[in-house]
């Protein structure tokens, strides 16, 4: 009992030091899009539509100096120009995707999700081509 007495100082000394609040900041990484990416799913108004469109020669790849490329089949993207750049609306939090052709004055934008799947980041932007009654979404994972 005398032991017990002694002992609980020091026990409510440790619990109220582990209990101490660190002066540490949890923060979002930014999302690390520049990557070659490739096509895994294609979606049509939420149908998969993947096994009627060839994208296996399809890449995007998304540099560090903010420029794309297109390379391989050509099938309806977001934007139609091999060669351009791109931007996000936020890194850390990104939601828009804006593509701006070299040859045109014209942007696109479609939303943009960066789950990671099976361990790995991927990729899936969301657009209508022109008509709003249809919405497509490609799901891209990186080229390894």
């Amino acid at each position: 009992m005398r032991l017990q007495k002694k002992l609980l100082p020091f026990i409510v000394i440790l619990i109220m030091i582990s209990c101490v609040k660190k002066n540490e900041t949890l923060m979002e990484p930014v999302k690390d899009l520049n990557a070659l990416w490739r096509i895994e799913t294609v979606t049509r108004n939420e149908t998969d539509i993947t096994k009627f469109i060839d994208s296996s020669g399809f890449r995007l790849m998304l540099s560090p100096d903010k420029t794309y490329k297109l390379e391989g089949n050509n099938i309806p993207f977001i934007v139609d120009a091999s060669t351009g750049t791109w931007s996000v609306d936020d890194p850390q939090y990104p939601y828009k995707i804006t593509f701006k052709p070299n040859d045109s004055t014209s942007t696109f934008t479609g939303d943009v999700a960066t789950p990671v799947t099976k361990g790995n980041r991927t990729l899936n932007i969301t657009f209508s081509p022109g008509c709003e009654a249809n919405s497509y979404t490609y799901i891209f994972e990186k080229v390894q």
